[in-house]
This record gives C-alpha cells, sequence and structure tokens, in this order.
C-alpha cells in the first residue's frame, strides 16, 4: 500500500511540476493617428485614437520562455495557427472581444498553457 501510494504522488507530483513553467502571454495594441496605448507588454493593453476605423494592429507574445520551443499553437485572437514563433501579429477590432491564448509545445516533451491575454481598442465613436 505504501508503495502504491509512494507511486501514485509520484506522478501527480510529476504532472503538476510539469506544468509550472513561466512563460507568459502578453500583448500590445497600436493605436492610429497619435492616439494613445496603455498596458502594452502586460497581459492587458488597449488602445484609443480618433480614427474611426474598425480595427488597428497589434500582437501577441511570449514572455519569460525559459525553455527552447518546438511549436507554438496559437488560439484565439492570435490567429497564427501553429508555428515555432513567439509572437503572433494580430488585427484588433474596435469594441470586440480580442483575447488570445497559447500551447507551448517544448524540444524537452514537456508544454504548458499560457495565461488569457486581452487586447481592446476604442476608436472615438
Amino acid at each position: 500500500m505504501k508503495t502504491t501510494l509512494k507511486a501514485l504522488t509520484l506522478i501527480a507530483g510529476t504532472l503538476f511540476a510539469g506544468q509550472a513553467f513561466s512563460a507568459e502571454l502578453v500583448c500590445d495594441v497600436y493605436a492610429k493617428n497619435s492616439g494613445n496605448s496603455w498596458g502594452n507588454g502586460t497581459k492587458n493593453c488597449m488602445a484609443f485614437d480618433y480614427s474611426f476605423g474598425s480595427s488597428t494592429n497589434g500582437r501577441f507574445y511570449l514572455k519569460n520562455v525559459t525553455k527552447e520551443i518546438q511549436e507554438v499553437r496559437w488560439n484565439g485572437s492570435a490567429r497564427c495557427g501553429t508555428s515555432s514563433k513567439t509572437s503572433c501579429n494580430a488585427s484588433i477590432r474596435a469594441y470586440a472581444s480580442n483575447s488570445a491564448t497559447a500551447t507551448i509545445l517544448y524540444k524537452d516533451g514537456t508544454w504548458e498553457t499560457t495565461n488569457t491575454a486581452r487586447a481592446s481598442y476604442e476608436t472615438g465613436h
């Protein structure tokens, strides 16, 4: 019984420890026409301008990656599909939900899913 408990504890510890990496998904939103941006480089970023457009440029990217990446699977507003790149350019739509996550597959066989990053954009309508 002790051997079984030790084995289960070891397996559970490996599974939980295997997912406790430090990569973080953050965003940038680029305002048009000398508008303002806030929170670039954090998980919640936004921009405001008076361009009256329906979208602006932005990007989602990984910070604090400590291991070699084999593949990144981008989800949500980060529509880059699967790549080995640590950033994904995105069209940030005005007054819409622009959020993304990434699943990172490392070369050593481990993986992790990042936090959700949220990008907001307002155009002064």
